[in-house]
């Protein structure tokens, strides 16, 4: 009869794995789909997913005006290490991946089973967007005119607009109007003006939909659906904008097909 460490033993899958290296640092438990980062760490792909610190700041890159967003291929997200904290994009490693099979392969596929388990009961799905923010301008003829006003846009675009309930873009407070809804792209706003400013806008996500940045807010609707931006007019050039490539988690069993959960105000 086996002894309650025994039993205790075989109900620990830590203690079927031979070698640490072979266990993710984030659930140790066995590596599944590993990912390796740049800075050398080796985690299971969805823990790197779910636990990097992904944030707008260090993610923004200025880039030209006539890029888009079916422009650009999305791979090797930047984000902070959830081991390190150190900025990095992580690789999947068949290498490894073959490694911990071969090793383990009744445990390796007790995780694929588990994983997709798991995804079929909550309906988990992992997207990556991309946003851009910044603004046109069209100076006025005479620059030496101090009375004379730069007509300019600022905009946010998103790779997938299907999944953003509303954008909310806040102005100067000197202006009449500075808060504005855009529930439709184009997410954008033009006015007349003399100066520059820093605008901010707050992209929503739709209901079941969260974003996975460190620097995402909860609503009164859901929690880490707000993505708050922050964009200095650019009155050089015709203006400017940057790129930034963020992902959003959704969860298939929470979306409410065609309800709207725009806030009144």
């Amino acid at each position: 009869m086996a002894s309650t460490e025994e039993d205790a033993a075989a109900a620990d899958p830590e203690t079927e794995i031979e070698n640490d290296d072979d266990l993710c640092p984030i659930c140790r438990q066995l590596l599944h789909r590993p990912v390796v980062t740049e800075c050398s760490h080796t985690l299971c792909e969805l823990c790197m997913t779910e636990w990097a610190d992904v944030s707008v700041t260090s993610q923004m890159t200025i880039v030209p005006l006539a890029e888009r967003p079916e422009d650009f291929v999305a791979a090797n997200l930047q984000a902070k290490c959830p081991m390190c904290r150190t900025m990095s994009s992580a690789k999947r490693s068949l290498e490894v991946e073959e490694r911990v099979k071969s090793r383990y392969p009744d445990v390796y596929r007790k995780r694929d089973e588990e994983a997709i388990a798991e995804e079929e009961a909550k309906e988990i799905s992992i997207e990556t967007l991309t946003v851009y923010i910044g603004n046109t301008v069209v100076p006025p003829e005479n620059l030496e005119d101090e009375r004379a006003l730069f007509n300019w846009e600022f905009f946010v675009n998103i790779s997938d607009t299907s999944v953003v309930n509303e954008v909310e873009i806040l102005l100067h407070e000197t202006f009449k109007k500075p808060r504005l809804m855009r529930y439709k792209p184009p997410y954008s706003v033009r006015r007349l003006g003399w100066g520059t400013f820093i605008v901010r806008a707050n992209v929503v996500l739709k209901y079941g939909y969260s974003w996975i940045s460190s620097d995402a807010e909860d609503t009164k609707y859901a929690k880490r659906a707000s993505l708050p931006l922050e964009w200095e007019l650019c009155f050089d050039e015709g203006g400017s904008q940057a790129r930034c490539q963020l992902k959003i988690k959704k969860e298939g069993r929470l979306v409410r097909r065609g309800v709207n959960t725009r806030s009144s105000g």
